[in-house]
């Protein structure tokens, strides 16, 4: 009998977390759809189309295009002892199930040197194909991520590499 009864409350928990999570208050833009970062790290332009700023706990920036299931994220973490690229972009990429390396290797983000990682993999059952790229600051690394389900990738990731394009370091 017990266990029919946290059956029962399962499933409206679920949706109680899921209606909170979609009403968590949306980040603002300033004008020209210009984001700045309240903490000063980074500043950046919002890609056209259908893509909504959200609010998500223990992250700097998230963008989301709700048409495509496509997502953006910059994180900005303090580093507090020196660690290779390769080990941040490890951390970064730990989300990933089963994910395979399509390619990595070294490009610019605003004129500063950035680890990139091209990806497949599956997010939340979901297969998609991902970049990351990691970049040092002072004192900080700058993890900015790409993903899309596998069909939406080759529609979105150049919203997303324009998006790079528009994004600025406003730390050394």
């Amino acid at each position: 009998m017990r266990k029919a009864s946290f059956s029962y409350l399962a499933f409206p928990l679920l949706i109680c977390a899921l209606w909170c999570s979609h009403c968590a208050p949306r980040l603002q833009l300033v004008e020209g759809g210009r984001y700045v970062d309240p903490q000063g790290h980074f500043e950046l332009t919002i890609p056209q189309g259908s893509w909504e700023l959200l609010s998500w706990k223990d992250v700097d920036f998230a963008l989301w295009d709700p048409q495509e299931g496509a997502t953006i994220v910059v994180n900005v973490t303090p580093l507090k002892e020196d660690v290779d690229a390769a080990t941040l972009t490890r951390h970064l990429l730990i989300a990933f199930e089963r994910k395979h390396i399509i390619s990595q290797g070294v490009e610019k983000v605003d004129g500063r040197e950035a680890m990139k990682t091209e990806l497949e993999g599956w997010v939340e059952g979901t297969e998609v194909k991902a970049e990351a790229y990691v970049v040092r600051g002072e004192g900080v690394v700058y993890d900015i991520i790409f993903w899309a389900p596998r069909d939406a990738f080759p529609r979105t990731v150049g919203a997303f590499r324009q998006f790079l394009v528009g994004l600025a370091f406003l730390q050394p």
